[in-house]
């Protein structure tokens, strides 16, 4: 009759036929918590949601639940200069929502790529926001701008466009006057703008923005419509 298996069996795999460690071996996900967040501050943001937050159920823990790691977000990447969001990696968005839902509310600089639905997320969800660098092309529609963003930032003290459309007419920079107080830098030089605003509003901006850089005019704009709406945001500018 056959004997059944055991544990001791030698046709079973044991704990002796295991090769052991190395003498130097080290259990990384055994180290103290604070010795790890000192370590994942040191590795890049989207490292950390593609692969270094996966390797064990520690790491996890840390790069998902540790709102310190996500106060100053950087997702920048060389792939940012591209021409249009449409041939961005699709992977972006959830990766930047991720980073700003791992804050909890912490979030006080972001720099990466952006769109104005994520910036209108971002706003919603970072009261203490103190700054934005967006670093791809980005058209933003003043209206929803202004209320999905720029109102829901009150502590915003410089916000960075890159390239793009950026809408600088008389409401929204009238919005950045009234609800950012602590504006110092707003730098769009690297956009285009379609609007104008009036003459003392720029200058009132000029004086409470140390450092303000506006979007060029559109080489496609009519110039004679341009000094038309120029005139007209000079009549009845406040």
């Amino acid at each position: 009759m056959r004997r059944a298996k055991t544990l001791a069996d030698p046709a079973m795999p044991s704990s002796s036929s295991c090769p052991s460690p190395p003498e130097n071996w080290r259990d990384f996900s055994a180290l103290p918590r604070d010795i790890l967040l000192a370590l994942f501050s040191r590795i890049p943001h989207a490292v950390i949601l593609r692969s270094a937050g996966l390797v064990c159920a520690s790491w996890w823990r840390l790069a998902s639940a540790e709102p310190a790691l996500w106060r100053h977000i950087d997702l920048a990447t060389e792939e940012d200069k591209i021409d249009r969001l449409d041939d961005a990696p699709a992977e972006w968005r959830a990766m930047a929502c991720a980073a700003v839902d791992r804050s909890a509310g912490q979030c006080r600089s972001f720099r990466g790529r952006a769109d104005h639905d994520f910036l209108a997320y971002l706003a919603d969800r970072s009261p203490s926001l103190r700054s934005i660098h967006v670093t791809s092309w980005i058209y933003v529609p003043q209206d929803a701008f202004i209320e999905g963003v720029i109102k829901k930032l009150p502590l915003l003290e410089r916000l960075v466009v890159s390239r793009g459309r950026f809408g600088a007419s008389s409401s929204v920079m009238r919005a950045f006057l009234d609800h950012c107080p602590r504006l110092e830098l707003l730098d769009a030089g690297g956009c285009y703008n379609s609007y104008v605003m009036g003459r003392r509003l720029r200058e009132r901006c000029e004086r409470t923005i140390k450092d303000l850089r506006l979007p060029q005019d559109d080489p496609g704009n009519c110039p004679c419509c341009m000094d038309y709406a120029q005139e007209y945001a000079d009549e009845h500018d406040d």
